[in-house]
């Protein structure tokens, strides 16, 4: 088959996507590239949703496979939701101007792209906050991330993942008062995002905080506090008597959660608990201890 007849064929709702059909989609060049798009919007919008969803899926198991020129492409598109799902697909990609795609993103029409565009950022400011981005760069993170969250006109749901890449900004004050003032907030998906930001941020006046949303009654926030315990690492050893009855929690995701952070904090106490739960006859939590033994291993190396 000519490549413009492989095309043609992943739009043919009646027959079902193959791995192996997907391939023709991996490293196109600015010609192939051109060709693509002019076959991409005679396809339905569920099947370019489906295609999206299943170049991710590919595209985690096949390292090899190259698909970030279409999926920035995508990032065009005209459906909402499609725009989302090229947006979540990029997370590997750490070039500077998809950052900026993903900044001009957060004014984008559909309030589902510019939440997945915020998110999508937070990996960029973890690197702004380690130096790996060149002050202009962070400088137009930051401002980008600060203008969502004071923005009474965009939702909750974007403000608060806004609020979560703003966790990295451990030194701005500013970034960090935001922090506060979201976990301040009446609506409890705002607090979650709070105390995740807290744990990114790493800064010990946030610690008190974390630690009492590990006895939270919430299993949301407890699953957050879990997480930020292990975000903080070595110096959040001080919490481990509150965050070791997570690992029984009834809630499955908050004890796994509570287990990868004993693997990140490390110390005897957690090693001597994973230890322990590496031979539980639960087949998850066991699986789970063994990974956080290898991470902590590591650590020790």
């Amino acid at each position: 088959m000519t490549f413009d007849a492989q095309l043609t064929s992943l739009g043919d709702l009646g027959r079902p996507l193959a791995h192996a059909d997907l391939k023709v989609l991996a490293g196109l060049g600015p010609t192939a590239l051109t060709a693509f798009w002019q076959t991409w919007y005679q396809f339905p919008a569920e099947r370019r949703l489906e295609l999206v969803r299943a170049l991710d899926d590919l595209g985690e198991d096949n390292v090899d496979l190259d698909f970030r020129p279409v999926l920035r492409a995508c990032l065009s598109d005209a459906d909402p939701e499609v725009r989302a799902a090229a947006v979540a697909a990029l997370w590997e990609d750490e070039s500077e101007p998809t950052m900026d795609r993903l900044i001009a993103l957060l004014d984008d029409a559909g309030g589902e792209v510019r939440s997945a565009a915020a998110v999508a950022l937070a990996p960029f400011a973890y690197r702004a906050e380690m130096g790996e981005l060149p002050a202009p760069s962070a400088q137009r993170l930051y401002a980008a991330l600060m203008g969502v969250v004071i923005d009474p006109e965009q939702p909750l749901e974007v403000r608060r993942r806004a609020i979560e890449g703003l966790g990295y900004f451990a030194s701005a004050k500013e970034a960090q008062a935001e922090i506060g003032r979201a976990y301040a907030h009446t609506e409890i998906t705002m607090r979650e995002s709070a105390v995740l930001a807290m744990g990114r941020s790493m800064r010990p006046s946030w610690f008190p905080y974390i630690e009492r949303e590990l006895k939270s009654p919430s299993p949301a926030l407890r699953y957050e506090a879990a997480r930020a315990v292990g975000e903080i690492g070595e110096e959040a050893r001080p919490m481990l008597v509150s965050l070791l009855p997570l690992v029984d929690d009834d809630d499955t995701e908050i004890s796994l959660a509570a287990i990868w952070s004993l693997g990140q904090v490390g110390g005897p106490s957690a090693k001597r608990l994973l230890d322990r739960l590496a031979r539980s006859k639960n087949d998850t939590r066991r699986q789970a201890a063994a990974d956080a033994l290898e991470e902590l291993s590591l650590g020790e190396v």
